[in-house]
């Protein structure tokens, strides 16, 4: 057996061992982020958005400018202004907190309907969240409300990006897009776990099983 098999042989044992190694300090990390929002899922919605406050820090300005937020109820303009809150190139969402009491508080269409007061698009009733953590405060909100408010977003749009990107795997073009996914990367079977523990959770709630089963 010539030193050069003998060293070829040794290599890949070493590399095998590395990949190893690295796929299991890799399972760690993911276990351990799972672990993070399966407990935040298990808290009440108060409790949740103070987490995310303590993480995240208070959000930087007022989701609609107030002068044009006015202007827009007066119908004096046809769109709001925002403020300069967003931190989408680190991955985060700004969430309105007050959606466990109203309807798609940046949605200017439900705004005109139902003149918002402006006290909800103010930078303390807002909180930054990763894409995973947006999930669960709607379906927090969706189950402490029983279905009465949350369950539009978490079912049309939050749980229908989950899973494009991260089981059906798709990658978004949007660099902010990326940013996002990546933010809250978890394995497809960690993903498909924890909407597992959603929709036990969400089971019996009549309008998110139905929007479910369309």
């Amino acid at each position: 057996m010539s030193t050069d098999f003998i060293l070829c042989k040794l290599q890949a044992f070493h590399i095998i061992k590395f990949e190893k190694r690295y796929i299991e300090v890799e399972k760690n990390e993911y276990t351990a982020k799972y672990n993070e929002y399966s407990q935040l899922l298990d808290a009440t919605y108060s409790q949740a958005v103070a987490y995310l406050l303590n993480k995240y820090g208070a959000v930087t300005d007022d989701y609609y400018k107030e002068k044009s937020y006015t202007r827009f109820l007066n119908g004096e303009i046809k769109s709001i202004s925002k403020g300069k809150y967003t931190r989408a190139s680190e991955g985060l969402y700004c969430h309105h907190i007050s959606e466990d009491k109203f309807q798609n508080l940046s949605d200017l269409r439900f705004i005109s309907e139902f003149k918002y007061s402006y006290n909800v698009q103010k930078k303390e009733n807002l909180v930054y969240c990763d894409l995973i953590e947006h999930l669960i405060l709607h379906a927090i909100i969706t189950k402490e409300s029983n279905g009465q408010f949350g369950v539009a977003g978490l079912c049309q749009m939050i749980k229908p990006t989950v899973i494009d990107w991260y089981i059906s795997e798709y990658t978004p073009k949007p660099a902010w897009m990326q940013a996002t996914k990546a933010r809250a990367y978890l394995p497809r079977i960690l993903v498909e776990k924890l909407l597992i523990k959603i929709d036990d959770m969400l089971e019996g709630i009549e309008i998110y099983d139905f929007l479910e089963s369309r």
